[in-house]
């Protein structure tokens, strides 16, 4: 256990905000560490995303001391292989670096390398994501050799070793308990920099923003705030920026050029750096700055970084900074995009400042369904931290909120655990639209949300875990059948209302347990037909998403667009009121559909072919919107 007694505070409040206080000390221990260390390669990250640390830390071959595994493509944490896919189609090149947490003295660094690098295992999604990443399709994309980081936890610090052969570069690190504090303390965020300058211009007051400096100060100077007390950068002095650094592109590689062939002449050529603070003190040429985040300069920063870390002499460089006190978070959203217009910034990073998304909070925030936990649009990182009342499951991160839309809404639960930027990329012009209801969007975000909720308490659920987004589609689909268009604002709020009210209390717990079972069912089933090498192939694979159809509708398939039916009528025929009632052919059950449901329908439907929707709860559905073909 901790021996930093402030380390150890923050250590219990974890696991009490977490609710991991029924678990035993040494799993929640390695998941505290886990958390501690790879919010520090990537920030926020692990507050946003809960399934990839069960990943980092539960998925890892026992009897190895291991802390946790995890491997980052261009400094983001990967949660799956298709990750890398998304991430290159963006960035054209992959730096890999694969991180491995292990106790001291349980095995060496070789065993380790060998064990989780070379050896595969199979069921293990960081085994998976290793072994494509060295397939010869991304080994031609590389931009260097990968780096495998070994980092013993002990009692007592140790130097870092470098290992390098023809296949990868190592680092073998120890860190101890007042390491992790430093760590932790930085992921905090609690942080003032000291920036010394030799000239500036001050601006007035501006609104929204307290003091404005621009000031020229020697790249020595601006190293100072960027790195920590061993040298390393500080990642999260990035979190506002839109991209994180880009590797050697042209524009990167001919300003080290600069750097070092003709330093003196880099400020005339390089536009500078933006940082915004939380508070800004001018006295004798230093600026103290609380919380900086460098918005725009990320490239200049790294570049600046590299070039030092090959052992450059940078005393005669000198770089233009602007450091601006905001006081509002709307000024800080507006200086990110206005100095980030540069065509390389998708825009999909700018998504979540949308009028529609501030819209959709609101939404969320005055919404309540009872019996369920209330769930929050955490649009903007962080954005509940000092809120105690807001447990994390019931955060709802844009990453999160658009691979559950995808799952319910969009018929491709396979692609719903796609990296955000291409998901928003694909579905650009049919999620978050103006005027769409928020209803599909508060749905989708509520149940994923006790979802979370329901499977931190039952640990008969651990298996169904990497399939979260299958589970929401099933408790959709075996409680209403298939939604209707999102675009269709009327009904698609009558669907969502409806659903609400079904899966309210205790209701939403079966509806899950039901979900689970069926999809165990279907994942046999497709084992059983397929064969054992396919048991892993299900999460991603569109053939299962067709399989998984083809169980739950029969064999008439729905449209993908529309979710509308085809089938034939079987009968037609009048109840004891008069009204007109039928079936359609169906499997695995014949559609029930009436007059009270569709006005148009009579007599001579019966042996015609027609399109139709389902509504209704399992076991009850019936056909609504029937249509003569």
């Amino acid at each position: 256990m901790f021996e930093n007694p402030i380390l150890k505070a923050w250590f219990n409040d974890y696991s009490k905000e977490n609710e991991l206080e029924d678990n035993s000390s040494y799993d929640n221990e390695r998941r505290y560490i886990d958390y501690i260390y790879f919010s520090h390669i990537h920030p926020d990250r692990l507050d946003r995303d809960f399934d990839l640390l069960n990943q980092i830390c539960d998925e890892v071959p026992k009897g190895m001391g291991l802390i946790g595994i995890a491997i980052t493509m261009n400094g983001q944490l990967l949660s799956t292989r298709t990750d890398i896919d998304d991430i290159l189609q963006k960035d054209g090149q992959g730096r890999f670096d694969v991180y491995i947490l292990a106790y001291k003295e349980k095995k060496s660094a070789d065993e380790l390398i060998s064990e989780v690098y070379h050896k595969r295992q199979d069921g293990y999604n960081f085994s998976e994501i290793i072994g494509y990443f060295r397939t010869q399709k991304i080994v031609a994309r590389w931009e260097r050799l990968p780096n495998i980081n070994i980092i013993f936890v002990a009692e007592e610090k140790a130097e870092t070793q470098s290992i390098k052969n023809k296949e990868y570069t190592a680092s073998i690190q120890q860190i101890n308990d007042e390491k992790l504090y430093v760590i932790a303390q930085a992921n905090r965020k609690e942080y003032q920099a000291a920036l010394e300058y030799q000239d500036s211009i001050v601006f007035g007051k501006l609104e929204g923003a307290g003091q404005v400096y621009v000031v020229l100060c020697s790249a020595d100077s601006l190293i100072n705030i960027l790195t920590n007390e061993d040298g390393l950068i500080r990642a999260n002095i990035f979190d506002d920026n839109v991209r994180d650094y880009q590797g050697d592109t042209v524009v990167n590689q001919e300003m080290e050029a600069t750097l070092t062939t003709n330093p003196m002449n880099f400020v005339l050529f390089n536009n500078g750096i933006t940082i915004v603070c939380n508070k800004l003190e001018p006295k004798n040429k230093v600026l103290y700055i609380k919380n900086p985040q460098i918005v725009n300069g990320c490239q200049t920063c790294n570049s600046l970084y590299k070039v030092k870390e090959k052992g450059n002499n940078l005393s005669q460089v000198q770089v233009i900074v602007k450091v601006i006190e905001a006081t509002k978070p709307e000024v800080t959203q507006g200086i990110v995009k206005g100095t980030n217009r540069q065509n390389i910034v998708y825009e999909e990073a700018f998504e979540t400042i949308r009028q529609y998304h501030k819209d959709l909070e609101e939404f969320f925030y005055i919404m309540q369904t009872e019996g369920l936990c209330k769930v929050y649009y955490e649009r903007r990182s962080k954005q509940y931290a000092r809120d105690n009342t807001v447990k994390p499951y019931q955060k709802v991160s844009f990453r999160v909120l658009i691979q559950s839309m995808v799952a319910m809404y969009m018929n491709h639960v396979e692609n719903s655990h796609r990296h955000e930027s291409k998901l928003i990329s694909d579905y650009k012009d049919k999620l978050f639209v103006e005027g769409q209801s928020y209803y599909p969007y508060y749905v989708a975000a509520l149940l994923v949300s006790n979802l979370e909720y329901i499977m931190k308490q039952d640990r008969s659920l651990n298996d169904m875990r990497p399939y979260k987004m299958h589970l929401l589609f099933l408790i959709q689909e075996l409680s209403m059948g298939p939604a209707p268009d999102i675009d269709d604002k009327e009904r698609i709020e009558e669907y969502c209302k409806k659903l609400l009210k079904l899966l309210g209390g205790t209701e939403y717990k079966q509806a899950v347990l039901r979900a689970a079972r069926r999809l165990r069912q279907i994942m046999g089933q497709w084992v059983a037909a397929k064969g054992a090498d396919y048991r892993y192939a299900i999460k991603d694979n569109p053939e299962f998403k067709d399989f998984m159809l083809k169980e739950l509708r029969g064999s008439i398939a729905a449209e993908a667009k529309s979710n509308v039916y085809t089938g034939r009528v079987m009968t037609v025929t009048t109840d004891k009121h008069g009204n007109l009632f039928g079936f359609i052919a169906h499997k695995p059950e014949n559609v029930y559909f009436n007059e009270l449901d569709n006005p148009d329908m009579n007599i001579s439907y019966e042996g015609k072919k027609v399109s139709f929707r389902l509504t209704g709860k399992a076991g009850k559905t019936r056909g609504i919107n029937v249509r003569l073909l």
